[in-house]
């Protein structure tokens, strides 16, 4: 019996080491990231230390405006009476928008006219006393004093005449500024009153807006710390822009810088700048956000690879390269990223193999073959150089978006 039950225990024993080894057996090297473990030796997927050109740009957002367009305010204030327009409607120059009623101005200009006639009458008068005293003054039929008053009265005369000529020309200027006309030719904004609305002189909101047909701008603001490498690309020569919609790369026009203030704002610690675009598409609305990447040159054969290839730690950034068959840890320094590429500084040659997938097992020193090599120690074809299926992107001219 006690053997029977010895057995037993033996055999339950067993089959709890297999059930172990089984369930606690760590997955293959193939069937983790980064590539398979040959007689272990794990298989990587690098790309080459890339030497080339790549543009300096500043990535902003920015905000669609006219290049041309005019607020249309009323210069003087009455109850509108007519609107001839209509939002989105083109117009002409000259062509008449908005009528104020002009009732009450038509008659203050009857009434100056009525005192422009009763200046002039006694304009008249006085000039024709001092021409009928005038004979008389040298003979001395008449004294001086009262030559010398008829001169006053006639300059008198005169002066209130010209004051109520000038009192006629301000109400016929204001009668006149009851009819608002476009400046320019363009298109119709959205109008912000309705007739039997009670219109203010020179009020903050304009009646409405026209806007020219033609270029549009894009206006940014570009930060301090940015400043000075925008500062050195304008002393070489003009600056293309690239504009873009939010979280689509295909660039929907092209530009150039044409405006930079000249001074940093105070509140803000940045520099208000504006792009003019060159033949914008009709699907660019003025008041629209875009991003707006300004073209500041090209940098001149600096190391690349790609964001993937990076590492970050507490003591900084790295990367894995292959050296003699070996994953090397070596220190670098990432200057800036562009469109998934990192320029940076450290000891890496061009051309140099590193890492764009790092398996859980590796650690730095651990022997490592080359994906597409022909075996452990051996290289085929292009792999010494860590070609990558998709390699690093060819270096792109000037204005090209990636």
């Amino acid at each position: 019996m006690k053997l029977r039950i010895v057995l037993v225990l033996i055999v339950i024993a067993l089959i709890a080491g297999v059930m172990y080894r089984t369930y606690e057996k760590p997955a293959s090297p193939e069937n983790r990231k980064g590539g398979a473990a040959t007689g272990g030796i794990l298989t990587v997927r690098t790309v080459p230390v890339a030497l080339r050109n790549l543009p300096r740009v500043l990535d902003l957002p920015g905000t669609i405006d006219a290049a041309k367009q005019v607020a249309v305010v009323a210069q003087t204030s009455g109850v509108l009476q007519q609107q001839r327009v209509q939002e989105g409607q083109a117009v002409r120059a000259g062509e008449l928008l908005f009528t104020l009623d002009a009732r009450p101005l038509g008659a203050q200009i009857d009434q100056h006219r009525a005192t422009v006639a009763g200046a002039q009458a006694a304009e008249r008068q006085a000039v024709r006393l001092v021409t009928q005293l005038a004979p008389l003054n040298a003979p001395g039929y008449i004294s001086r004093k009262e030559f010398a008053d008829a001169q006053l009265a006639q300059e008198a005369a005169r002066a209130n005449a010209s004051a109520a000529r000038a009192a006629l020309q301000a109400a016929q200027l204001e009668w006149n500024n009851t009819q608002l006309r476009a400046p320019i030719a363009g298109r119709i904004g959205r109008i912000n009153v309705q007739p039997g609305s009670l219109v203010q002189a020179n009020a903050a909101t304009p009646l409405t807006t026209i806007i020219a047909p033609g270029a549009l701008d894009v206006r940014a603001n570009v930060a301090q710390q940015d400043w000075p490498q925008l500062a050195d690309a304008r002393l070489r020569g003009k600056i293309p822009a690239e504009i873009y919609i939010e979280g689509n790369k295909t660039v929907i026009a092209q530009g150039e810088l044409v405006f930079v203030d000249s001074r940093i704002d105070a509140a803000t610690g940045s520099v208000a700048i504006k792009v003019r675009l060159n033949a914008p598409p009709t699907s660019l609305l003025t008041g629209q956000g875009v991003r707006m990447r300004l073209l500041l040159g090209d940098e001149i054969g600096v190391k690349v690879i790609p964001e993937a290839a990076l590492q970050q730690a507490q003591e900084g950034s790295y990367v894995y390269v292959v050296r003699a068959d070996k994953a090397i840890l070596q220190r670098v320094t990432a200057l800036r990223t562009l469109d998934g590429n990192v320029v940076i500084d450290g000891k890496l040659a061009a051309g140099e193999p590193v890492l764009i997938e790092v398996p859980q097992r590796l650690k730095a020193g651990s022997k490592v073959k080359l994906e597409g090599a022909a075996g452990p120690g051996g290289r085929s074809p292009g792999a010494g150089a860590g070609t990558h299926p998709r390699g690093p992107r060819s270096p792109r001219p000037v204005g090209a978006h990636p």
